[in-house]
């Protein structure tokens, strides 16, 4: 099993920014409006609420090289404007690594609080610092499909260990 499959053994939490690049990658040459993004993603599951517009434009001003208010100041660019309400996604055709700039949370709680305990012994490492959000997160994968410590201990927090691929 390769390092990819055992990240989707993952239960790691959907953020906005995911379904938002999801929405751009289905559009030609990687660009979208705010209201077609909007329109695109009322078509889901996803809870858009009375704010869905100024939650999408934040969430992509946020990765957008030139939004303006951020312009020049983004951490991890993925998007940019340009037009009026109008963005590409900058590595289109391609998905950009979104689990190197996010924060790392899982969709069961269960994992969260098993990947907070591993984090604590895993940093004790000198080698933990160099590696990147990805490489971490695989190390957990493998550790948990792999030691029956960890399995039992996500058990008795009330998660059910991954099945395998």
């Amino acid at each position: 099993m390769n390092d990819d499959e055992l990240l989707q053994l993952l239960s790691l939490k959907r953020t906005w920014l995911d379904d938002i690049v999801g929405v751009f990658l289905k559009r030609p040459n990687g660009v979208a409006e705010i209201d077609a993004v909007v329109a695109s993603l009322l078509k889901t599951d996803r809870n858009m609420g009375a704010e869905g517009e100024a939650t999408v434009t934040r969430t992509i001003n946020n990765f957008c090289i030139n939004a303006g208010d951020e312009e020049g100041k983004v951490r991890h660019p993925i998007f940019e404007r340009i037009g009026p309400a109008q963005y590409r996604l900058l590595t289109f055709p391609n998905a950009p690594d979104l689990i190197e700039v996010q924060k790392i949370q899982f969709a069961e709680h269960a994992y969260q609080r098993l990947w907070e305990f591993f984090v604590s012994h895993a940093k004790k490492k000198p080698k933990w610092n160099e590696l990147t959000k990805r490489q971490r997160l695989e190390a957990f994968a493998r550790n948990l499909k792999e030691n029956e410590q960890l399995q039992k201990l996500l058990e008795a927090y009330g998660g059910q260990p991954p099945l395998t691929v």
